[in-house]
């Protein structure tokens, strides 16, 4: 008894670790909490909801609303099998945006990464790519500065 009574409060213990503290996801700054995707993007609440009404539009998502102001902004649309779909963001910064991204009940992580990478684009924010991730380049990792100095 006393073995089960362990079992289930460390059960507990490791879900609300999970809960408080998020998992990375492998896009740097880019959080998963529970089934929501958490991040930071260079661009007003006004700004990113309207990128995301653009997005869930272009992906043919229903808009069942739109709304932003200064502060907040959240978008909600169904998919064709109805799930819902939630892009929010809270101003934390002059023009910067705590955005978090959630699809379905449980959280389509995968789905909601896409969101958020076609978000970024659509502000013209670099996104993650995991063939060629931040500071790779096609020059063999030679930097162009080094190239120049010999004058060539």
């Amino acid at each position: 008894m006393n073995a089960t009574r362990s079992r289930v409060v460390f059960g507990l213990l490791t879900v609300c670790l999970l809960w408080v503290a998020g998992c990375k996801t492998e896009q740097p700054g880019v959080t998963n909490r529970i089934g929501t995707i958490k991040a930071v993007l260079a661009a007003s609440p006004s700004a990113v909801t309207e990128a995301a009404n653009e997005v869930l539009g272009d992906m043919d998502l229903i808009i069942i609303n739109s709304n932003s102001t200064s502060i907040d902004g959240r978008v909600v649309a169904r998919t064709a099998q109805d799930v819902k779909v939630r892009v929010d963001s809270t101003k934390i910064g002059e023009s910067v945006s705590e955005v978090f991204i959630r699809v379905g009940r449980l959280g389509d992580v995968e789905l909601s990464l896409t969101i958020l990478n076609k978000v970024k684009e659509e502000l013209g924010i670099p996104t993650y790519d995991e063939d060629n991730e931040p500071g790779d380049d096609d020059n063999g990792g030679e930097d162009k500065d080094d190239a120049d100095a010999d004058g060539k």
